[in-house]
């Protein structure tokens, strides 16, 4: 986003949020450096993390995810952002789509990907964060999004896309 157009606000670790005069109407900016989020597969199983998310004081189910570091690519993100929250080693990772998360407001663009050939590693999630493991059936996981148990957007998103995309081209 250049200067000229937008009015800087402010500047965190992860976003920017720049005011910008649309159409005679005053609208906020949030940039983001862009993100990943991988579902990690299993044979018949998933991986999920059930985090604490404290913008909502509480507990939600997601696929592992993160935000870009300067320089790197969402693959180097995925496969490292894998291992810290969850200690698994992708021996195969594969681009499944991408994506704006909230184009209303946000540039975000995040990069989904699968991995399998999953090795067991050591996790190293950030201190901030407040997380467990589980392994789900893949089953499971789709009756726990009918349930509403799992209600973040990129989880629903991975595994409906995992559910009805790789199945129809091959079998997992």
């Amino acid at each position: 986003m250049s200067s000229s157009d937008a009015k800087l606000i402010y500047k965190g670790r992860v976003v920017t949020l720049y005011l910008r005069k649309v159409r005679g109407r005053i609208k906020e900016i949030v940039h983001h450096p862009g993100s990943v989020s991988i579902l990690p597969v299993d044979g018949e199983y998933i991986y999920l993390l059930r985090q604490f998310r404290w913008p909502l004081n509480g507990y939600i189910w997601e696929v592992p995810a993160g935000t870009l570091e300067e320089g790197e690519s969402p693959e180097e993100c995925a496969r490292r952002e894998l291992k810290e929250e969850t200690g698994l080693i992708a021996g195969k990772l594969e681009k499944m789509f991408e994506a704006y998360l909230v184009p209303g407001y946000g540039d975000e663009k995040m990069h989904f990907f699968y991995a399998t050939d999953l090795e067991r590693g050591h996790a190293s999630p950030e201190p901030s964060e407040v997380l467990e493991v589980h392994k789900v059936k893949f089953d499971d996981a789709l009756e726990m999004i009918k349930r509403g148990e799992i209600i973040d957007t990129k989880t629903i998103a991975s595994i409906l896309w995992f559910r009805t995309m790789k199945e129809v081209t091959s079998s997992y």
